[in-house]
């Protein structure tokens, strides 16, 4: 019975602060990336109600991103933590061995890998496409953002805009719309609202439209109102690789040609990543090893953090090389098996040669 609670107070620790890890990490680099994306409404004109949507849907995809580091450090701070508080001389007072303890790590590895398997395979993918979808469907309501004075603007398709002077307010003047085969030109202009959707009023100006002869047609106006509405964004709205749905990727691979190496990689990634995490999991026991007069144990911990560094860039580098060498294809398939099975030998033979404590 005591065993069994220091065994389920070992987990919840680990999860814990793996949980607490990863919430960390996620949250800093999305709120990096909600900075960087900014400029969607400054300088492409959405509204809030399309950034904030967008950016939330961005959070699955930067949480399957930090998984596999955020599992290794939170596992590191966890071992050394139960170490510097004695904790672990508890659990081999107990007659808990390093053996029995190497197998609850690796038993705790599954839950972020299975977790993983989800973000990668499923959630990561079909969010990043909701988000490519907001964008492709978004409406510019912000006008203002399109019409900085000096400058040719140019984020909506086929269309530029020039403003020789905006008081920010919504008042302009030397205004130039620039068309496929439409240019207008206004002495002023003026920012609307109607129904929540931005209009630009035009006043004193000319309409220069080519007709079908390729004539060139002047129409004066005094007020005319001109609807951003009609146009999308200028941004990419075709989906990537790695906002596709697994299925289509495997369809993709077997049935065409086009981007087949990328589409490979993809399919690797969503597979073999998370497969990668109780490998993680046996390199991380290393640091169990105690005997201090045998190994400098802050020298190891150093040593096998860096290692399992190079290893997780290494893994971004096999599943690039397995696109299009079968050498690499192979040994990525067999690495997750055959290097586990190593690994753990090595690491048996590694705490079995430390002395036991008197």
């Amino acid at each position: 019975m005591f065993k069994n609670k220091l065994n389920n107070y070992f987990i919840a620790e680990i999860l814990r602060s793996y949980a607490f890890v990863l919430a960390t990490l996620s949250f800093l680099i999305w709120i990096t990336q909600s900075a960087r994306f900014l400029y969607l409404i400054t300088d492409m004109g959405l509204s809030m109600s399309v950034y904030v949507p967008y950016i939330l849907y961005q959070l699955p995809k930067i949480v399957s991103q930090m998984m596999l580091i955020s599992f290794l450090i939170s596992l590191f701070i966890s071992i050394i933590k139960f170490q510097n508080n004695k904790e672990m001389e508890i659990y081999w007072l107990s007659g808990i061995s390093k053996k029995t303890i190497i197998w609850i790590i690796l038993k705790i590895s599954l839950l972020p890998m299975l977790l993983a398997f989800i973000l990668y395979i499923y959630l990561a993918p079909m969010t990043g496409l909701i988000s490519r979808n907001i964008l492709a469907n978004s409406e510019f309501t912000f006008v203002n953002a399109l019409v900085k004075k000096n400058n040719f603007n140019s984020p909506l398709k086929s269309l530029t805009v020039y403003v020789g002077q905006n008081d920010n307010r919504g008042n302009l003047k030397k205004v130039y719309l620039f068309e496929n085969n439409k240019t207008i030109i206004a002495k002023e202009g003026k920012v609307l609202n109607q129904d929540n959707k931005n209009y630009l009023q035009l006043i004193d100006g000319f309409v220069h439209e080519k007709d079908e002869d390729n004539k060139i047609q002047i129409i004066k106006f005094q007020k005319t109102l001109y609807d951003f509405t009609k146009y999308k964004t200028d941004l990419t709205t075709y989906p990537k690789l790695r906002e596709r749905d697994f299925l289509w990727l495997l369809s993709k691979y077997k049935t065409t040609t086009d981007r087949k190496k990328d589409t490979l990689i993809e399919i690797h990634k969503r597979i073999f990543k998370p497969l990668f995490i109780p490998i993680i999991a046996l390199l991380c026991c290393f640091i169990l090893y105690g005997n201090n007069e045998k190994f400098n144990l802050i020298k190891l911990r150093f040593f096998m953090f860096s290692l399992i560094i190079f290893f997780i860039i290494f893994l971004e580098m096999l599943l690039t090389l397995s696109a299009s060498s079968v050498f690499f294809r192979y040994f990525l398939y067999l690495f997750p098996i055959c290097g586990s099975v190593v690994i753990y030998f090595v690491l048996y033979r590694f705490i079995q040669n430390e002395p036991l404590p008197k």
